[in-house]
């Protein structure tokens, strides 16, 4: 299962990529493999004709085994905001920037960047 983006202008692109292994958070950790199935995004834009990798996503807060951030992904029309989703994230906070915690198991949530 592959999830992407494209806004209206076509030179962005976000690729889902949920069963990643990385166990870094944000933007720009480096990849590794201790966190099966937690998930990431690969961000692209296209200048000249062009693609090249820009960033590599991983979710704010901790990622954990199976959350699968990446599900999901929209890019705004413009192609400065990004929405991902992470089906299995564990955390029960409500609301905008929670306390991160494993207290709903498969709540699931949304990140912007």
């Amino acid at each position: 299962m592959v999830a992407a983006g494209l806004p209206g202008d076509g030179n962005a692109l976000a690729v889902g990529a949920p069963f990643e292994d990385g166990s870094g958070t944000g933007i720009g950790s480096l990849p590794d493999e201790l966190a099966p199935d937690s998930g990431a995004v690969y961000f692209y834009a296209r200048s000249a004709g062009t693609w090249s990798q820009q960033a590599y996503v991983k979710a704010s807060n901790l990622p954990e085994f199976n959350d699968q951030f990446g599900t999901s992904v929209a890019l705004s029309g413009d192609g400065n905001t990004l929405a991902v989703g992470a089906r299995f994230e564990d955390g029960s906070s409500t609301g905008i920037d929670g306390t991160p915690d494993n207290l709903a198991v498969d709540a699931g949530a949304v990140y912007l960047y």
